[in-house]
């Protein structure tokens, strides 16, 4: 081996170093936390599907949206069950009707915090689930997904926790700041239900209120 060549590797695994350690040094994205607020326990609320409202989505589109909020219902389900004193509102059940057209509004959820004897409401917006084309070692488009939740409590509407989650899959050759992240994906590609899991579990993971009791 040459010795320009020899520099050139040595430049390539230098700058894998260090788009690791910038990558492991990524802070989390539009999360505040309040830990003074006194919890009774949590109303968490069905998954919204929502989009700009400049774009236009096709029939197909809207479905696989509302799809990919069953899916991340229960992914919540499976986070939330014994991380804290939760109750789980089904569509439509009770208060939780929309009303007017509106959703998950602040007058709303105090009825449903007042129905389910919670003084806090966990609201999501799930505005894109689009899953991987191709398998997990070769896919064509990748899985993407964005959502946003926010967790307040409904006396005051005081807003104690709140994050967005927004990723579209990239490989290590596009994007050197993902090799830690790809690493710990197994240099694979996710579906959008994995996307989501992964998501749900390291935003609302950096909540006080959703910590393990």
């Amino acid at each position: 081996m040459t010795a320009f060549s020899k520099f050139k590797v040595g430049l390539a695994l230098c700058c894998i170093i260090v788009a690791a350690g910038c990558a492991q040094k990524e802070g989390p994205t539009s999360v505040a936390t309040d830990p003074s607020v006194a919890i009774s326990c949590i109303a968490v609320m069905p998954v919204q599907p929502s989009v700009d409202f400049e774009d236009i989505l096709s029939p197909a589109e809207k479905k696989t949206l509302k799809d990919g909020g069953q899916v991340m219902d229960g992914l919540l389900k499976q986070f939330l069950t014994g991380k804290a004193n939760v109750r789980f509102v089904a569509e439509g059940q009770g208060a939780a009707k929309k009303t007017e057209g509106v959703a998950n509004n602040l007058v709303n959820a105090r009825r449903i915090a007042d129905q389910f004897k919670c003084n806090a409401v966990l609201e999501t917006t799930l505005s894109q689930y689009a899953d991987r084309v191709g398998g997990p070692y070769g896919a064509k488009n990748p899985a993407a997904v964005t959502f946003t939740y926010k967790l307040y409590e409904t006396g005051n509407g005081k807003v104690i926790c709140h994050g967005r989650f927004d990723e579209k899959q990239q490989s290590v050759m596009d994007n050197l700041l993902t090799l830690p992240k790809a690493q710990n994906r197994g240099m694979t590609w996710l579906t959008a239900e994995e996307l989501l899991r992964e998501g749900v579990k390291e935003r609302l993971g950096q909540c006080t209120y959703f910590e393990g009791k």
